[in-house]
């Protein structure tokens, strides 16, 4: 017997077992499922050996109260700028901000509550100022939170603020007040993240499904992939949700997931139900119709989908876990998709034969009665006459020189795009248009120094108790901040340090040496010792400059102002037989950046490597793999330069105008594209080489194969591919830039593998290669031409 025999009375045996397993995994995952939304995270680990792992673990032992804190920013701002934003009306909604704050049942996670009108009470004239903006319109309140890990408690006093701020502040007040911060933002991903999986639920999956029901004409099958998408979507979050409470998940891994699933699951059920339908068509009974559909159909879904999971295994030997866990997500939601589709599926088909084989609504559509199969062959060929895939193929290898080198001129002008990729980090890219904590976090950057909500932190280790306490140290530290200012973006007033207060530079070590007297009670030296004590450790060996950015610090500026920063301070290192690191910020991304574009060329060699080889193996050919990885790379430098142009240009700016502020791919989005778009291209490349090699191996010639292949798989690929289009379009309908451009990239990449590259390019390049397809394995002698039809 063989493997396919084996598994199929294994599935005659056990078809009611598989059917109660998958129940009872349903119903647990509709119970947990769900909760893995709720447990993903914004944060990630620095790449190991890095300057900023380093940084940040000096940054946690010698000032663990700027390791885990977190800044609430209430921005108020006048809705009429020629009214100044000092007045009563403001003066009394701050006073109301700071009484609920402190009304708050959890008083632990709350550090400190500052404001313009705080510090101007306590005799902080300069310190006040710095709340307000230059332009008078607009003023900060802020609310310093200790942000331990798996804090939920911070979470719920953001609602709670978020909730009376509302309350306070509506259409007749004279002043708006948003609500930002780093947590507030991961909170309006997460809540971004749930509507747009809401959204598609409400517009993608109905849509995805109608199509699919045209191409099955059968409302009974249409039961199958509805349950086989519920189940896998499910399943796949509920085996998320425990990894979740141990690794951070990033925000927006369920909507890539969901996506995934919706397209594979769409797609498997379309390969295996028309493979059912047209072995029931044949006269088949139900019983090896189900056989022969997991025999061909199953086999290429299996193979399609171990090759596309392991391409997003690929993701997971990145020392980010950013990466790693989308790889990791991806890869555990298409081998669910697989294996309810192999399982599920064909038990469902076996134990309800009689309601699913009737095909009323398809047979009435076509024309086709129940008879003999010489009707059946007469109509094949009739229809095969007509197809319009049969009429491309014949066309593709008879101009096969023509057409494939007609296919790479035109795609070289965009292609060639790709030279001019560009990455960014910022911010915005993932920050969801339209939320509050958003416009805020814009707004803040017009007014205040951006720095301000997220700042830098230079650390400076003398090595040496009251190290700090010395000339030689007083001097260094003044030289620094000023070569910063001299030789990077910032300004002598970006930097809070103990040797510098906002404008003021204390001039002389014996002026610091003053100001640390507690009998000076002026407000300067009030001021600085507060600020000493922050800003150095216990020893006082150890002290940390703030760096509040004039550019944001989560933007393309803060890429280069770090390398640089990081050129200086080993300088100085040198110099002085200090050790200087460089936190906070957007360091741990940019070092994570670096390490992953550095990998990624030996992702992409590998990656490679593996799909040659298994296709290899699969079809038993070195051509064949070759060829596949050509074409591929045709899709790929095409979308990717595609991408160039429409997200480094202002090419669509005017049809879509949040492309007004991108200027370059958001720096994730070619690294998850990559895998996935290797994935789609084996996805349907496999389905219709599985139909040339079936028609192959059953002695019709090269030609003949090729034509039959495309005439039988070429309707399903192209309706696969507007399907799997559809279930990726729901990341064009989200509010986040990243998941855009994402969307994007695998839309074009679909349709254009699906009516360009699978349909004439393949066809035309397996024609001219002819025997060559399947060297070193041999096929049996050619007897069969594309007239004849197998039983």
């Amino acid at each position: 017997m063989t493997f396919i025999d084996k598994y199929h009375k294994f599935l005659e045996k056990y078809k009611i077992v598989i059917i109660v397993i998958w129940c009872v995994i349903l119903g647990i995952s509709v119970w947990l499922g769900p909760k893995f939304l709720g447990a993903t995270s914004s944060s990630f680990e620095p790449p190991n050996g890095s300057p900023s792992q380093l940084a940040e673990e000096v940054l946690e032992a010698e000032f663990p109260e700027f390791a885990n804190e977190t800044s609430l920013v209430i921005l108020i701002r006048m809705k009429d700028e020629n009214i100044s934003v000092i007045n009563t009306e403001v003066e009394a909604f701050c006073q109301n901000v700071t009484d609920i704050t402190n009304e708050y049942s959890d008083q632990t996670i709350i550090i400190s509550v500052l404001n313009y009108y705080i510090l101007n009470d306590l005799g902080f004239i300069t310190a006040a100022g710095s709340f307000v903006a230059d332009s008078g319109k607009s003023m900060l309140f802020v609310i310093d939170l200790k942000d331990e890990e798996d804090n939920n408690t911070v979470n719920d006093f953001i609602y709670y603020l978020r909730d009376n701020i509302a309350s306070m502040v509506n259409e007749d007040s004279e002043f708006d007040a948003f609500l930002t911060g780093f947590r507030v933002m991961y909170i309006d991903m997460n809540e971004v993240t749930k509507e747009d999986l809401a959204l598609m639920d409400m517009i993608v999956i109905p849509i995805a499904m109608l199509v699919l029901a045209f191409v099955l004409r059968s409302l009974k099958l249409m039961i199958l992939p509805i349950l086989s998408m519920g189940i896998s979507i499910l399943a796949s979050f509920l085996i998320m949700y425990p990894i979740a409470l141990t690794t951070n998940i990033f925000s927006f891994v369920p909507s890539i997931m969901m996506s995934l699933v919706i397209a594979l699951s769409i797609d498997y059920s379309l390969f295996l139900l028309t493979r059912y339908r047209e072995e029931i068509l044949k006269h088949n009974d139900n019983s090896e119709a189900t056989k022969q559909m997991s025999q061909h159909a199953g086999h290429t879904i299996m193979l399609s989908g171990l090759t596309l999971a392991i391409t997003f295994l690929g993701l997971i030997f990145f020392p980010l876990e950013l990466l790693s866990t989308i790889g990791l997500g991806a890869a555990i939601c298409i081998a669910t998709t697989l294996i309810v589709n192999l399982t599920l599926t064909p038990a469902l088909l076996l134990t309800f034969g009689k309601f699913f084989s009737k095909l009323k609504w398809y047979r009435k559509s076509k024309g086709i009665k129940e008879g003999e199969f010489e009707d059946y062959k007469k109509l094949d060929l009739a229809n095969q006459a007509r197809s319009i895939w049969y009429k491309i193929s014949k066309f593709s290898t008879k101009y096969a020189l023509v057409v494939i080198l007609v296919i790479v001129v035109i795609t070289i002008p965009i292609s060639i795009q790709v030279f001019k990729f560009q990455r960014s980090i910022d911010f915005n890219q993932i920050l969801p248009r339209g939320v509050d904590s958003r416009e805020a976090y814009i707004a803040m950057q017009e007014d205040f120094a951006p720095g301000q909500v997220m700042p830098f932190y230079i650390i400076i280790q003398t090595n040496e108790t009251n190290g700090l306490n010395t000339p030689s140290f007083f001097y260094t530290a003044k030289d620094l901040i000023h070569d910063l200012a001299n030789e990077t973006a910032v300004y002598n007033e970006s930097f809070i340090s103990i040797v510098r207060i906002d404008e003021n530079e204390l001039p002389f070590f014996s002026s610091m040496q003053d100001l640390l007297d507690p009998l000076n009670t002026g407000e300067f030296a009030v001021i600085y010792r507060t600020i000493y004590n922050k800003y150095t450790n216990e020893e006082n060996s150890t002290t940390l400059m703030e760096v509040q950015t004039p550019f944001d610090p989560w933007g393309d500026d803060a890429e280069s102002w770090i390398k640089q920063t990081r050129v200086i301070l080993e300088r100085y290192e040198e110099q002085t037989g200090y050790k200087l690191y460089l936190a906070g910020g957007s360091t741990v991304m940019v070092d994570a950046i670096d390490k992953v574009y550095e990998l990624f060329p030996l992702m992409i060699s590998i990656t490679l490597i593996v799909v040659y080889i298994l296709i290899g193996i699969m079809f038993k050919s070195v051509f064949i793999p070759l060829r596949l990885i050509f074409t591929i790379g045709i899709t790929l430098s095409f979308i990717y330069g595609l991408g160039v142009l429409v997200f480094e240009t202002s090419f669509l700016n005017n049809v879509f105008s949040p492309l007004m502020d991108v200027h370059a791919f958001y720096w994730l989005v070619p690294i998850m594209a990559f895998s996935i778009l290797i994935g789609l291209g084996l996805d349907y490349d496999i389905f219709l080489l599985s139909r040339i090699s079936e028609y192959r191996d059953k002695g019709y010639t090269d030609k003949a194969s090729i034509h039959k292949g495309l005439y039988k798989t070429g309707n399903i690929i192209s309706f696969a591919g507007i399907i799997m289009a559809i279930a990726f379009s729901g990341l064009l309908l989200s509010k986040e830039m990243v998941l855009n451009q994402f969307g994007f990239m695998l839309c074009i990449a679909v349709l254009v593998d699906t009516f360009i590259v699978r349909t004439i390019l393949v066809p035309a390049i397996m024609s001219v290669a002819e025997k060559w397809n399947w060297w070193p394995s041999k096929k049996p002698e050619p007897t069969k031409d594309e007239n004849h039809v197998e039983e």
